[in-house]
């Protein structure tokens, strides 16, 4: 699971998404269902999701292995792993909920199969502004024990998220640097989840108006999707989204401009962004060109941006532009 807050915004909670450990070690129903994962996952990946639908029904269908409905939570759960990373939020949540539905009629509330489709729905949920469901499932995560140090590293970091949004800033920090913490333990330390948890630490620093430890939080998250095998393209651009708002909150505007431009073009290279993220990254990029004197650019990314719909109503994204500015001191 990775999360990605922005500025009092969040972005794509992206999850742990190396197509061999999108479930980790949870996909045990034997070999007939690992390749049936395989294969389906992969669909998913190159966005023909009727496809990986249709082969799921037809290999439940005739009967699938010994592990019956087990095996098809798994790959649900896979699914909208996947599709979550892509940013369709919206498919990942039904995905999810498909998964629990099954692999809770098979397994008790507190079975540590539970802890990663829950995490995915959490993550889906909250980044819908479908606060209360994902704290419903989030405290189903906290009934589960979780032993090993990437589980914990799942708990934490939906933990952080959630106390983000209450304004629980320190103790946000707190739960972001045990999430970087656990994954270090499993050996994750360099891996795209990682550099989610730093994005997310220097989103929550430009909230506290630390300037310097925001950039140099997402300054390291920048390195570690520059290396690490499991990241995607999703990752950097989150990761340049927020650096482009700490340059201009510091007032470097030109320097912002380039950021937000990288973010914009690796964004329409996506076959999937999320309208919502799209449009912020929009908005964000239009006010930068604005105060760079790009009056007639500035006025058709906005234009761009006006055009893009999305339930922003329901989104936990909001338009970074008032958060572009520096606060005015309070008077005395």
């Amino acid at each position: 699971m990775r999360f990605t807050w922005t500025i009092g915004l969040l972005v794509m909670p992206a999850i742990s998404h190396a197509l061999a450990q999108v479930a980790g070690g949870y996909v045990s129903s034997g070999a007939e269902c690992a390749q049936l994962n395989e294969t389906v996952v992969a669909q998913v990946a190159k966005g023909q999701l009727a496809l990986a639908e249709s082969m799921l029904s037809k290999a439940a269908s005739s009967g699938l292995d010994r592990a019956g409905d087990r095996c098809a939570g798994f790959v649900l759960n896979n699914m909208a792993a996947l599709l979550s990373i892509q940013g369709r939020i919206a498919e990942a949540e039904g995905y999810a909920e498909r998964s629990l539905r099954i692999l809770e009629a098979k397994y008790p509330p507190t079975d540590l199969t539970l802890l990663r489709p829950l995490s995915v729905l959490a993550s889906t949920r909250f980044e819908q502004g479908k606060i209360a469901g994902a704290r419903e499932a989030f405290r189903k995560m906290e009934s589960i024990r979780a032993e090993s140090p990437a589980d914990r590293a799942l708990v934490h970091e939906i933990g952080a998220v959630l106390l983000h949004a209450q304004g629980r800033k320190a103790e946000a920090e707190s739960e972001y640097l045990l999430t970087f913490k656990a994954w270090e333990e499993a050996g994750c330390g360099d891996t795209a989840n990682a550099g989610s948890v730093f994005n997310s630490l220097g989103a929550l620093y430009v909230n506290e108006q630390r300037l310097e430890d925001a950039r140099r939080a997402v300054d390291r998250a920048l390195t570690i999707f520059s290396r690490a095998k499991d990241a995607v393209p999703m990752d950097r651009i989150k990761a340049l989204h927020v650096m482009g708002v700490v340059q201009a909150r510091q007032g470097a505007w030109q320097e912002s401009e380039q950021t937000l431009s990288e973010a914009l073009s690796m964004a329409d290279r996506e076959v999937w962004v999320e309208p919502v993220l799209l449009r912020s990254i929009l908005a964000a990029y239009a006010y930068v060109l604005r105060k760079n004197h790009h009056g007639r650019e500035a006025r058709s990314i906005k234009a761009r941006a006006a055009g893009i719909h999305g339930d922003a109503a329901r989104s936990t994204i909001v338009d970074v532009t008032e958060l572009l500015i520096k606060p005015k001191p309070a008077k005395k």
